[in-house]
């Protein structure tokens, strides 16, 4: 297939294109909740357990790719490769976007603005505040309706 470039691209190429897309989508992804999180000095809306677990299935990627690239140095006999690592690049950097982010987020909640986990009950027709325990998990970040505590 011809391309504007004058190159001939395979189906690979339009994958990995497509891969590298999906990478930079990811990046713009999580910029806007690391910018409100610095602007309102809070983490309150969101749960820590979902980053958390964004952590560890980036951490996960990268330890599949060392493995897949020790097996495959041996399975050729190398003494080491990194083949396997650079071989993928997109999901190298798919799970170092998100471990970067992941521990930016895991800062914001636990050392920067862990004593502003309060939530407003403004949001929710109330003038007093109350901690996330209290709401519930099942609480809308905004909400015009009445909340039982």
């Amino acid at each position: 297939t011809r391309i504007w470039g004058g190159g001939d691209w395979q189906w690979i190429d339009y994958l990995y294109f497509l891969s590298f897309v999906k990478v930079g989508i990811t990046i713009v992804k999580y910029i806007p909740q690391v910018l409100l999180n610095s602007k309102r000095k809070s983490t309150s809306g969101w749960q820590i357990w979902n980053i958390i677990l964004d952590f560890t299935g980036g951490a996960l990627s990268i330890l599949q790719l060392i493995g897949d690239s020790i097996a495959q140095a041996r399975a050729e006999e190398l003494g080491n490769g990194w083949t396997g690592i650079v071989g993928n690049p997109a999901k190298l950097g798919l799970g170092l976007v998100s471990i970067f982010f992941d521990i930016i987020f895991i800062v914001q909640h636990y050392v920067l603005y862990h004593e502003n986990v309060e939530v407003p009950l403004s949001h929710y027709g109330y003038e007093e505040f109350a901690s996330e325990d209290e709401i519930g998990y099942d609480a809308p970040l905004f909400s015009t309706g009445r909340i039982m505590i």
